[in-house]
């Protein structure tokens, strides 16, 4: 069973998108195929299931090293004002 058409036009809202009246039914479709998917997914059990990892060496990590290099970006810089950069006002 479809989506409403108040829901769709709802949901087109809180999105932010536009959707003319003749393609409501079709995104109500396919809205609904799209919650149909989801009630399939809902009915798994994954209790017993293991995280997905993405590297098995994630705890493998490099140290982080800070480099202070003022020099070069105040070289590259437009607007310098002693050791500051001017940047445009934002408001």
């Amino acid at each position: 069973m479809p989506l409403d058409v108040d829901k769709v036009k709802h949901l087109a809202y809180l999105a932010r998108i536009s959707i003319d009246d003749e393609s409501i039914d079709l995104y109500a479709r396919h809205m609904d195929k799209v919650i149909e998917y989801f009630n399939i997914l809902d009915e798994i059990n994954s209790a017993d299931a293991e995280p997905y990892r993405i590297s098995k060496h994630i705890e493998e990590f490099r140290d982080d090293i800070c480099i202070i290099n003022n020099e070069d970006m105040l070289r590259i810089a437009k607007n310098v004002k002693e050791r500051f950069i001017k940047a445009p006002r934002i408001v």
